[in-house]
């Protein structure tokens, strides 16, 4: 037998006194996804989180006692077995940004062993062109320096990060309520054709959307006037920094410029003397820094050349004290950055004036 009765209900009634650290852990990493990860790099995206219900476990272990499928002859074999108890969900607008989120996944969590987990690439329709799936599935554990306070119970607990668009989450979610869950049976041939004509749908839903969002962009880069929010900063900024993925980090800088009312890219420029295109010379002057910060033994956050950091550093000549005491006190991990950054770049100046460092 695959699984027994007794295993069933054992493994629901732990389940049940365990739910609320699957609950809380997909709480935390929704919250870092969302952050850190979508908003500090502004991409469009929605972050949804749940923790299995042991309703529906309960449900998937009765379909495996019924298809003797799943070898699970134990309770722990079944938590062993099942790793999406926790999950959590990131649809990005565009399906440009599927492969950066997950990069940004992998990079922020962890696997099991402490290293960088390494993600499962779902694309369906390659192998079988009447199956329109297509998502990346992480396993991602918290790193030691997140497995503190209230999360300590949950260092040894996965979380399934599910990365896909918006526009593939509408067909994925569709197929599976319908032909992996069929309450009245196998579907017909009609719903598999209506499924083949939603999925070519969608794949082409996806490249409308991309569309869309170029012109908008293009419309944002001719508009004149303050920023409007963190997506019209990098629309109207990028163009400065050909070949840079200027919206990493981006979402941070943004809110750290406001209170220094650079707020326009005509307010960005004036506090510039590179001429553009400034990649390169921007590159240069973040090198120099980086190195400085090295010698130094300033290494809590590292500088990327591939990042609107490039920017950052172009303003620090200018704009350094006015970060740091402008910041506060209560501030995201990113404004943190930002400012120790600034905090490092005033101490460096006074140091090649000849102060006190």
């Amino acid at each position: 037998m695959a699984i027994s009765e007794d295993t069933i209900k054992s493994a629901v009634l732990r389940y049940h006194r365990e739910y609320d650290r699957y609950l809380k852990l997909s709480a935390r990493v929704a919250e870092i996804c969302r952050f850190e990860i979508v908003e500090g790099n502004a991409i469009r995206a929605q972050v949804t989180f749940r923790a299995k219900s042991p309703k529906s476990l309960e449900g998937k272990l009765r379909r495996f006692l019924a298809s003797g499928k799943k070898n699970l002859p134990s309770v722990q074999s079944v938590f062993d077995e099942i790793r999406d108890l926790a999950a959590v969900r990131i649809a990005t607008y565009e399906q440009r940004h599927e492969d950066q989120v997950v990069q940004l996944v992998c990079k922020r969590f962890v696997d099991l062993k402490g290293k960088p987990p390494v993600p499962e690439r779902k694309d369906k329709n390659a192998a079988d062109h009447s199956n329109f799936y297509r998502a990346s599935h992480i396993e991602a554990f918290l790193p030691d320096s997140d497995v503190i306070g209230t999360y300590a119970n949950v260092s040894d607990v996965p979380c399934e990060v599910q990365v896909c668009s918006m526009m593939a989450h509408v067909w994925n979610e569709i197929e599976h309520d319908l032909g992996y869950k069929p309450v009245t049976g196998s579907l017909s041939e009609p719903e598999r054709n209506f499924l083949v004509m939603l999925g070519h749908a969608v794949r082409q839903g996806d490249m409308t959307i991309g569309s869309l969002f170029a012109e908008t962009e293009r419309r944002q880069r001719e508009h004149g006037g303050v920023f409007t929010d963190v997506y019209d900063f990098v629309a109207r900024v990028r163009g400065w920094f050909p070949e840079v993925d200027f919206g990493r980090n981006a979402g941070p800088l943004y809110e750290a410029l406001q209170p220094v009312r650079l707020v326009s890219p005509e307010s960005i420029r004036k506090q510039i003397t590179v001429p553009e295109p400034m990649t390169a010379a921007a590159q240069q002057t973040l090198d120099e820094f980086a190195s400085k910060l090295t010698a130094r033994g300033d290494v809590r956050f590292n500088l990327d050349r591939n990042s609107s950091d490039l920017l950052l550093v172009l303003l620090l000549q200018k704009v350094a004290p006015y970060i740091v005491s402008t910041s506060g006190d209560a501030v995201s991990d990113g404004i943190a950055r930002i400012r120790w950054f600034a905090a490092r770049f005033q101490e460096l100046s006074k140091v090649d004036s000849g102060g006190t460092g």
